[in-house]
């Protein structure tokens, strides 16, 4: 070998460069950018970087980098030469030097402002005879720059408003009560597409105060979005993303800040919020299925009926079931009638696609908290009761039988009811 190991760590450590070359002992000649990595070298080239351990070397040959070489053909040039100014910002161009590039390419053009090309490498365009800069046209358009971008005035407008809906967020957090009030009235202020972002991720925050913050930020976002439902050109978006905070809601255990979640998940219209929890009733467990049910409870509408008498099935079945194999499938009664297991389309007022609802087999192997059933059982009975003012108490059985023999019946006529009555303006 040409070098030994020490003299060639000394000549790695005398620098990094672009354009060396390095001949293994099998006498390939490889080209790139040479790093020193100890017991072997990185040598990025232009397709990727590749590891050489120093005992697969022969020799190293350092050349000048890029950059070097474009400072001495730049040193070499009059200031006032635009031929040779426009020749090396193309070298620059072939050598990927972008920078040196559009640096050549701004200084042809201060001596030759008509420069076609050096104009375009600029990224300018002519228009009604005026050479104008990317930055021209922007400012033309009425755009703003933001975190390095153009966008418009409206969203820079958005932009601002998420910041300071963090700032508030984080304001509100604190224990003293004069202080969370007045940042909540400074939130709530602020414009609904700037809040669902920041308010979305601090529902998740450790700190209760902020949680509870955040709730009162979102009621709004969605309050505003029920009040123009004909304009939200991204209301799939928010209804989608009302499904995932309705099941954060349910899992909230802070008493106080799951009112102010359920509140916030309702300001869109019980319309829209029904159709989440109707959902989660059936396919949460634990407490998560009780607090939809005592939601859907507040909304008394009809619809829900089938959803509930699945969610009360689940809870029958689950005492009852010895092992897997004696569990029946709950679509047997129920899933005939509700109307959208699968996803369906609303077009009014705007076009919506539904929850869609995932059927399963009922779960017998989970750890129950003594006491679950009983207490389901009494919520669900009440809750039916309360909805088709049959009184069948805890009782599944007499509840299935009404449901089989006159409940389908019944819930078809009452939504229809509720249906015309929507459509007269009633």
């Amino acid at each position: 070998m040409k070098h030994t190991l020490t003299s060639l760590a000394l000549a790695l450590a005398a620098g990094i460069a672009f354009g060396d070359t390095v001949t293994t002992t099998d006498g390939r000649r490889l080209e790139g950018k040479v790093k020193d990595l100890g017991n072997e070298i990185l040598l990025e080239g232009k397709y990727g970087s590749t590891r050489i351990r120093k005992t697969q070397i022969e020799k190293i040959e350092y050349g000048a980098t890029g950059r070097e070489q474009y400072a001495e053909k730049s040193k070499a040039l009059k200031p006032d030469d635009l031929a040779g100014h426009w020749s090396l910002a193309k070298w620059c161009k072939a050598n990927g030097l972008e920078a040196e590039y559009r640096k050549e390419a701004r200084i042809v053009v201060d001596l030759d402002p008509k420069h076609e090309e050096a104009r375009l490498a600029l990224g300018h365009k002519l228009v009604e005879g005026e050479w104008l800069s990317e930055e021209d046209i922007h400012l033309a358009n009425g755009e703003v720059k933001r975190d390095g971008h153009w966008v418009t005035q409206n969203e820079a407008e958005r932009i601002d408003q998420e910041e300071k809906a963090r700032e508030l967020l984080r304001a509100a957090s604190t224990k003293d009560a004069e202080k969370n009030k007045l940042a909540i009235q400074e939130l709530v202020k602020l414009r609904d597409d700037a809040l669902l972002g920041p308010c979305s991720r601090a529902v998740s925050n450790s700190s209760p105060e902020m949680r509870a913050a955040a709730w009162q930020g979102l009621a709004r976002a969605f309050e505003t979005t029920k009040n123009r439902l004909g304009f939200v050109t991204d209301l799939q978006a928010r209804f989608d993303k009302l499904g995932d905070l309705t099941q954060v809601a349910l899992r909230e255990k802070n008493d106080e800040v799951r009112k102010f979640a359920v509140d916030a998940t309702r300001a869109m219209g019980d319309e829209y919020a029904r159709m989440w929890y109707q959902k989660l009733v059936v396919e949460e467990e634990g407490q998560p299925k009780l607090r939809a049910a005592e939601v859907l409870g507040e909304m008394n509408s009809p619809a829900s009926v089938p959803y509930m008498m699945m969610a009360f099935y689940t809870v029958y079945i689950e005492v009852r079931a010895t092992n897997a194999m004696a569990v029946q499938d709950i679509t047997d009664s129920f899933v005939d009638f509700i109307a959208d297991p699968e996803r369906r389309v609303i077009t009014q007022p705007l076009r919506i696609e539904t929850p869609k609802l995932a059927i399963q087999r009922v779960k017998t192997t989970g750890v129950i908290p003594e006491g679950f059933h009983s207490q389901a059982s009494n919520l669900f009975g009440a809750v039916l009761n309360k909805m088709t003012g049959e009184e069948y108490g805890d009782d599944f059985e007499s509840w299935n039988k009404w449901y089989q023999t006159n409940g389908k019946t019944w819930v078809k006529e009452k939504v229809a009811e509720m249906k015309k009555a929507k459509e007269e303006g009633k």
